[in-house]
């Protein structure tokens, strides 16, 4: 359920939400709730930050250009070789990417609060392959990895 909140702004402020609400293409009312709602996760979980990205506002780690589904799907691939969803080593993902495990886990924590919005934004990725980016970028080519190189790295 929804309730209304009135709230008084200055006219600059009011003329810039406008700005971005024609740019989101979202009504004014929209665009302030959804960023009060990205204010108020950014305060409740640490290293977290909203971003513009060509899908939409989405949640990123704050020092880096990933966002917090990447950083999951990650983890899933991680947990995959392992053959355990409970093997989710946070420490290892941490050392993979050059982060403190502290930032890690917070993507765990904001994944864990919006497991159904991560789950999505995963899905969306996965649905991304050869075909449909050789269909955006023609130029595209193909290259194969052997299996020995990736394997180095885990």
């Amino acid at each position: 359920m929804s309730k209304v909140v009135s709230t008084r702004l200055a006219a600059e402020t009011e003329a810039r939400l406008q700005r971005l609400a024609r740019r989101l293409g979202k009504t004014p009312s929209e665009t302030g709730a959804m960023l009060i709602e990205e204010s108020l996760r950014q305060s409740e979980f640490a290293y977290i930050e909203f971003r513009n990205s060509p899908v939409g506002r989405q949640a990123y780690m704050k020092n880096s250009n990933l966002a917090v589904w990447q950083v999951m799907m990650l983890a899933e691939e991680y947990a995959r070789q392992r053959r355990s969803e409970a093997d989710r080593d946070v420490a290892k993902i941490a050392n993979h990417l050059q982060k403190s495990v502290a930032w890690v886990q917070a993507a765990f924590n904001y994944a864990e609060a919006y497991s159904s919005e991560i789950d999505l934004a995963i899905a969306d990725a996965l649905a991304i392959n050869y075909t449909t980016i050789k269909r955006l970028l023609p130029q595209t080519e193909l290259i194969s990895i052997p299996l020995d190189i990736m394997e180095e790295d885990l």
